[in-house]
């Protein structure tokens, strides 16, 4: 039971804070007793903001709890073996909260999904049999889901906790430039063809669910939920607008008119990023989401040339490809535009030292040669047969002579051919 029935100061803090930490069961009784003794002994304060905050300072609760108890609110922090430590972030298909297993001591993501979402049964059991085949996904591209459940109508997924950010967050710092992001569309290639090797679809490739790690290493998220966005087959798309909004500008045509889509629809999606993340501008632009879903089912996208003048005709073939209208068209599996990717970055390495004014780097301690010394020549004499060998030094060293007999040794046979050719006759 919350404790809203408790008394509470003139700002609307718990005059005490205990019951309401009891409450919502993130401390053991010991815990909470040795709370209770530290106060009475005078070495934790009686004020409730006080004492929140020299829990938090001893790690017995995060801010983000403190927060919550003093405004009076202990219910919604044990959701089945977790405990939620903090609110990561929010999208149209949940909260994201970093969270902690006690039991396995492991501290781990959690997606609680919108109950608008959670409600609809059919929904509800097709993400249950994908969270099967999630489950089965192991890849160093790809965030791994632990556990998935239903408690009480809450529907949740249990993620690997990855510290970073995500592209979308890194686009706020400006756009990302090409070669760095190819580095990073690579990498997601190879955990959306994992992916897909599993059967499974993203549906929602997007900058927010691309996460780079501390060592730059891209890894996808949400795998598994884009089931979520495709509610029962009898919804317009009206209905489904309010899930639907936040990934219209990286939908695929065949997506947004409601078809079967594949693995060459994430590659679409990939596509889209690609475009925005590189120059900060959609491949549809348009006053509404509406607008620039038609512009995409109609029509091509913007040239990305028109943003990046500079940018090589290498690098527009491939997202070019990425962004074709139909899925024929597109490259045939998330592996194959992983390749494309790649060797956009093995061919920008071949080029650099030539675009390059620095002069060779020392290797080993040894000093670099100038770039003026002139080429080192090195004869390597060739090997002819024994019977050769002897017209081979006459014409090396004294080719005049060597020229006449070759000409006299023609000249012999061609007379020998017309003598046995006169006499056949």
């Amino acid at each position: 039971m919350a404790g809203s029935d408790k008394p509470r100061s003139a700002d609307g803090v718990p005059l005490d804070l205990l019951p309401v930490i009891r409450a919502a069961g993130i401390l053991s009784e010991k815990q909470l007793g040795d709370i209770r003794q530290k106060m009475l002994q005078g070495d934790y304060p009686m004020h409730s903001v006080e004492l929140a905050e020299r829990l938090v300072e001893d790690k017995l609760i995060t801010g983000y709890q403190a927060k919550r108890f003093l405004s009076n609110r202990s219910t919604g922090l044990v959701v089945g073996r977790y405990v939620i430590l903090d609110r990561i972030g929010s999208g149209s298909m949940g909260r994201v909260y970093k969270a902690h297993h006690v039991m396995m001591d492991r501290v781990v993501a959690l997606k609680i999904i919108a109950p608008e979402i959670s409600s609809n049964e059919r929904v509800v059991a097709r993400f249950q049999r994908e969270m099967k085949m999630v489950g089965r996904l192991d890849h160093p591209n790809v965030v791994r889901a632990y556990d998935a459940d239903r408690m009480n109508k809450v529907l949740y997924i249990v993620m690997e906790y990855v510290p970073g950010t995500s592209l979308g967050e890194r686009l706020k710092q400006g756009p990302i430039p090409p070669l760095e992001m190819v580095e990073y569309a690579a990498q997601a290639c190879q955990g959306l063809a994992h992916a897909h090797g599993q059967g499974i679809v993203h549906r929602d490739i997007k900058p927010s669910n691309m996460l780079i790690t501390q060592d730059r290493r891209v890894k996808v998220l949400d795998l598994g939920l884009g089931v979520l966005m495709e509610a029962d087959s009898a919804a317009t798309f009206a209905t489904a607008d309010g899930i639907a909004v936040g990934t219209i500008d990286y939908m695929s045509p065949e997506q947004a008119c409601g078809r079967d889509v594949d693995g060459r629809t994430d590659i679409y999606g990939l596509g889209c990023a690609i475009y925005h993340l590189t120059t900060g501008n959609l491949p549809f632009p348009g006053a509404s989401p509406i607008e620039r879903l038609g512009k995409r089912i109609s029509g091509r996208h913007v040239p990305i040339t028109e943003y990046l003048p500079e940018v090589p005709a290498s690098f527009v073939r491939v997202l070019d490809r990425m962004l074709a209208p139909k899925p024929s068209e597109r490259f045939l599996t998330a592996a194959e535009a992983g390749d494309a990717l790649a060797s956009l970055i093995r061919s920008k390495n071949k080029v650099q030292p030539a675009l390059s004014s620095t002069p060779p780097a020392a290797v080993d301690g040894q000093k670099a040669p100038a770039s003026d010394a002139p080429p080192t020549v090195v004869k390597v004499a060739p090997i002819y047969p024994r019977w050769f060998r002897p017209y081979a030094a006459l014409a090396e060293n004294r080719p005049g002579i060597a020229l006449a007999a070759s000409l006299a040794a023609l000249a012999a046979v061609f007379a020998a051919g017309l003598a046995v050719g006169w006499l056949a006759l």
